[in-house]
């Protein structure tokens, strides 16, 4: 059951991450809202079947769980390298322009 309340409680903060940061990073927003989404189905599905999905529950929905957070980070990272660079080279422009 604390499994469950675990998924429960990430779920529902990647999907407000997600939401709030939609316009930071524009692209990737949708990857955390998914991996939110597939831990609140993660949680119905562990909770649908209590107590027999307790044997297996374990290993199969920790494992999806953490193939679709790890997917959502890389995509949330790299796009938060993207814009990394791009505010560097404004910032070089912008100095740039400045000085002259």
């Amino acid at each position: 059951m604390v499994l469950t309340a675990f998924f429960i409680v990430v779920g529902i903060v990647q999907i407000v991450a997600s939401l709030s940061y939609r316009d930071v990073f524009p692209n990737q927003w949708g990857w955390m809202l998914a991996s939110g989404i597939a831990d609140l189905i993660l949680a119905a599905l562990i909770i649908k079947g209590w107590p027999s999905t307790a044997g297996w529950a374990l290993g199969l929905i920790v494992g999806v769980n953490l193939i679709t957070s790890g997917a959502a980070v890389i995509m949330v990272a790299l796009a938060g390298r993207s814009l990394v660079s791009t505010l560097a080279k404004a910032s070089r422009g912008d100095r740039t322009a400045a000085s002259h």
